[in-house]
């Protein structure tokens, strides 16, 4: 169980995104409540897609998106 950031509710793992400031866990609601927390949302999810490179993976967890590479590395 996480809290999001901005509302402090109690959340599933997978009902979070880090696109909050500073990377905090957000809920849905909370991320888009207002134009100002959307465009953060988008604004922190591109600089984690732009930080992935080429190739970015999302699989649907709370961590957002992350470099293929990584899964190379596990596997």
């Amino acid at each position: 169980m996480n809290t999001c950031f901005y509302c402090k509710k109690t959340f599933d793992e997978d009902d979070l995104r880090p696109y909050g400031r500073g990377g905090s866990f957000v809920c849905f609601d909370c991320a888009t409540l207002t134009p100002e927390r959307e465009n953060e949302t988008r604004a922190n999810f591109r600089a984690q897609l732009d930080a992935c490179g080429k190739v970015a993976v999302l699989d649907g967890s709370c961590a957002g998106p992350y470099p293929l590479d990584t899964i190379r590395k596990l596997s």
